[in-house]
């Protein structure tokens, strides 16, 4: 492999496995480094495509850096670490534990939106059975935006179902599956039964709680419902959530369904599904993360 071919592809890729060999990390990448140093090559690009190499070296050891509603969580291909306040944490993994021991028909095909496992120790480890990214941070084609909001609306129902409102949808709770266009629920720090006390919410994405929320402190569906909705907005573009200015550029059907309200999840998953045959095909669009 040339030099430049090198760079080039260390510029496009999105992970370590695209650019080195997964077999010989160490030997691939004492390789590359050996060509792309100052003091050998002299291509303008070789000094930033080294910076990027190592930054992706960093995330595949240790995992990509995320802020989430306990403190941090480091996210690698398969599973995700979170540390912070030892509360949440805890409230985290025994919410995760009444969905996975929930065993009634529906929950038995839907415990793929769960991690495969979660496990409590000085950190909260979730393990996944496919390489799974956190939304945080994406802007993705509406194509994509779709499905996702499809799958978040779908395990909110099942939730409902079950008689739980996870009560913190966000783009840090939630992660997506591009090898099967899946979705997986990471974290459950503020879950509770529905109709029951809100005892917590994400205060990062305060301003994404409608107003009554924080008047009646009670967790309903409806929680859910916007907060997924809110979450397809940012994924579209807009981080604020809102969705309003998303009119100008997105399907003007689509983006008033984010910006309507639905009390009934669902009601909400139905005409959710109708407006999706409206509006765009139903073929499959592979998603490269």
């Amino acid at each position: 492999m040339t030099t430049q071919i090198l760079i080039e592809k260390i510029t496009q890729a999105k992970k370590i496995a695209e650019v080195l060999d997964p077999k010989d990390l160490k030997g691939s990448y004492r390789t590359a480094v050996k060509l792309l140093h100052p003091d050998v090559c002299a291509l303008p690009q070789a000094a930033t495509a080294l910076i990027r190499l190592n930054e992706l070296k960093a995330i595949f050891e240790h995992g990509k850096l995320y802020k989430d509603d306990a403190g941090e969580m480091r996210a690698k291909e398969k599973s995700v670490s979170f540390t912070g306040l030892p509360s949440l944490l805890k409230m985290s993994h025994a919410n995760y534990r009444k969905l996975k021991n929930l065993n009634s028909e529906a929950a038995s095909q839907f415990h793929r939106y769960l991690p495969k496992s979660l496990e409590l120790g000085g950190d909260l480890i979730a393990n996944f059975s496919h390489r799974a990214v956190p939304l945080s941070g994406l802007t993705l084609p509406q194509k994509h935006v779709n499905w996702i909001l499809s799958r978040m609306l779908e395990v909110c129902s099942w939730m409902a179902q079950e008689g739980y409102v996870h009560c913190g949808i966000n783009p840090e709770s939630v992660f997506v599956v591009p090898e099967t266009h899946g979705v997986i629920l990471g974290s459950f720090y503020h879950m509770s039964l529905e109709d029951g006390r809100l005892r917590t919410i994400s205060a990062k994405y305060k301003n994404w709680y409608a107003p009554e929320i924080f008047k009646e402190k009670r967790a309903i569906t409806t929680i859910d419902i916007e907060l997924c909705k809110r979450t397809a907005a940012y994924l579209l573009g807009d981080k604020s959530g809102v969705g309003v200015k998303l009119r100008k550029t997105h399907n003007r059907d689509f983006i008033d369904f984010l910006l309507n309200s639905h009390t009934d999840t669902f009601e909400c998953y139905r005409d959710y599904r109708n407006l999706l045959k409206r509006n765009f095909d139903n073929k499959f669009h592979p998603l490269s993360l």
